[in-house]
């Protein structure tokens, strides 16, 4: 028994390198569990990211073909929009055209009519004024002191009509300007109390406030023109927005999905700055209207001013101010000088003032009729 247990030297010798090979043999069997282990998890997770991708996409889908169809139906909506704007544009655009052309036609016969009565009522005075030349001419057995006082009487007679008749303050004024430079020619202290009279009758005429008709008018015709070339609001350019480009690789889906759902969404929509309702991008057309809208205005302001109508041409000048504000670049010098001049053109009182009663007609004939009854 112990012989048998007893090993030989060759086996003895052969045991180490056995023992060696069986432990290399398990050595190499774990690693090859472990990797299959390994391969079955990434099988799972691909076929878990394939499962996932399938998913999404079957969501997805609908709402893409979702999008396409509204989108197509917001641009057939954009489409209708636009033409039904360019028609009421151009409508609108001729009528504007029509009514301007209207206006500046009676407010060039209307200053026709005005020029011919200025023109006729000079004519008028000068024919009134040789008449009465003639007339103390003719009169050779009349004193000179007795033509001149007839001159004058005419003249203050005169000057009372263009007042109260004609509402002509400046004629006024220069025809008793003129009575009262004959009165001091004839250097009568009779006379006094009518020089008197003429003297308060000129300085109740230059207590009246009477603004320049004319200068107004022309002023308005003026900013007229400069309205047609003035600077408008535009708005600002579209907002610009990057979208990163995906990557390539599988495991990025998640950077591939955001790019293309952000591409979509940006087709759909243009991002831009928040302003205000006034600030918007005008085309040719609406920006010719925007101006004769303007011009317009400016021209009611000019018929207010030459048919005394202080209520429509305040309410004119206010609704251009407003447009103007509304439309037009702020910052533009000529805008701002266009805004100065209409808030100093508004601070102008058009309204007709009362007219004071000349005392110096009246005077001159109680001395005139005391003076006859003396002679008699």
């Amino acid at each position: 028994m112990s012989e048998q247990a007893e090993l030989t030297p060759a086996e003895e010798s052969a045991a180490p390198l056995e023992q060696l090979k069986q432990q290399i043999a398990e050595q190499e069997q774990r690693p090859a569990g472990a990797g299959r282990t390994i391969a079955v998890l990434a099988l799972l997770c691909s076929l878990l990211l394939a499962a996932a991708v399938v998913a999404a996409a079957y969501w997805l889908w609908p709402q893409w073909q979702q999008m396409q169809s509204q989108q197509q139906q917001l641009q057939q909506a954009q489409q209708e929009v636009k033409r039904q704007s360019a028609e009421l544009l151009s409508s609108s655009q001729s009528q504007l055209q029509q009514s301007l052309s209207s206006q500046q036609q009676s407010l060039s016969a209307f200053e026709q009519e005005l020029v011919s009565e200025q023109q006729r009522q000079q004519q008028q005075l000068q024919q009134q004024m040789q008449a009465v030349r003639e007339l103390v001419q003719q009169s050779d057995g009349a004193p000179p002191r007795h033509w001149a006082l007839a001159e004058i009487q005419f003249l203050l007679k005169r000057s009372d009509d263009s007042l109260w008749l004609n509402k002509d303050i400046n004629s006024a004024r220069l025809l008793l300007q003129r009575a009262q430079q004959q009165l001091a020619e004839l250097d009568d202290a009779s006379l006094i109390n009518v020089r008197q009279a003429i003297a308060a009758d000129l300085s109740a005429l230059d207590a009246l406030k009477t603004p320049d008709l004319s200068a107004v008018h022309v002023e308005l015709a003026q900013m007229r023109k400069t309205s047609m070339g003035l600077p408008l609001k535009q708005q600002q350019t579209k907002l610009s927005v990057t979208v990163a480009e995906p990557e390539g690789e599988l495991k990025n889906w998640r950077s591939t999905l955001k790019y293309y759902w952000e591409s979509s969404l940006q087709q759909l929509f243009s991002a831009r700055v928040a302003m205000p309702e006034d600030y918007f991008s005008l085309t040719a057309e609406q920006q010719l209207m925007v101006r004769i809208a303007l011009n317009q205005q400016l021209l009611l302001a000019q018929l207010a001013v030459l048919s005394g109508e202080p209520v429509v041409y305040r309410s004119a000048l206010q609704q251009a101010s407003d447009q103007l504000q509304r439309h037009f670049q702020a910052t533009e010098p000529t805008v701002q000088q266009l805004s100065e001049k209409l808030l100093a053109l508004a601070a102008i009182d058009i309204s007709q003032q009362q007219l004071p009663a000349l005392q110096s007609g009246p005077q001159l004939q109680d001395y005139l009729q005391s003076m006859a009854e003396t002679e008699l």
